[in-house]
């Protein structure tokens, strides 16, 4: 349900925007980014590399199309393992995101301001390790291995700052975005530095 309201919001965003179409013409932006992450549902910290592509509908607005890749490398909680054991939890995924954008700020230097929403969806999954030596605690834990493979939609959202760099075809960008999936909206915060080429006429 969530999901669909989305879509439909960003559907009448779109069209309050259809009339600046005349007056501002669209201008294509192609971006690449790299940056940290964090898994809040396994207490993992990773890594992540974005591209996107970006569709300007008017003074404003814009539409993107994203492709970011995370991937876990360690974590963030201590866990009592047995010797010779050690520490699997991990998880990545692929992020397909389609989003729609809006300036919040824009100023006369090249600074904006922006704010991104939309549906995303992970292609990937997540492996951690968990006692299930719940009836007997005085015996000790007994850890076990498990793997979960996701292929789900969620929610993605994002707050970007930009600005200029000496070259008027490439900008500067970052940016903190999270996805959300099954009502927990900070199950992966990125935080991405972007840079970003202008791509046709203005």
């Amino acid at each position: 349900m969530t999901t669909n309201r989305l879509f439909l919001i960003l559907f009448f965003l779109i069209g309050i925007q259809a009339s600046s179409l005349a007056q501002v013409k669209p201008k294509l932006q192609y971006s690449i980014g790299a940056g940290g992450s964090h898994d809040g549902a396994n207490m993992l910290y990773g890594i992540n590399c974005t591209n996107e592509l970006n569709y300007r509908l008017g003074k404003r607005t814009s539409l993107n199309a994203g492709l970011l890749f995370y991937q876990s490398i360690g974590g963030l909680e201590k866990n009592e393992f047995a010797p010779g054991q050690r520490n699997l939890d991990n998880s990545s995924g692929f992020f397909i995101t389609p989003s729609f954008k809006y300036n919040l700020i824009q100023r006369p230097s090249g600074f904006n301001l922006s704010f991104a929403l939309g549906p995303t969806l992970q292609i990937g999954g997540e492996g951690y390790m968990a006692n299930i030596n719940y009836f007997n605690p005085e015996s000790g834990p007994e850890l076990v291995n498990f793997i979960d493979n996701y292929q789900r939609i969620g929610i993605f959202a994002e707050l970007e700052a930009e600005w200029k760099t000496k070259n008027p075809n490439v900008r500067n960008a970052a940016s903190i975005s999270a996805s959300g999936f099954d009502s927990y909206l900070q199950w992966y915060i990125n935080a991405t530095y972007k840079v970003r080429f202008g791509l046709g006429k203005k």
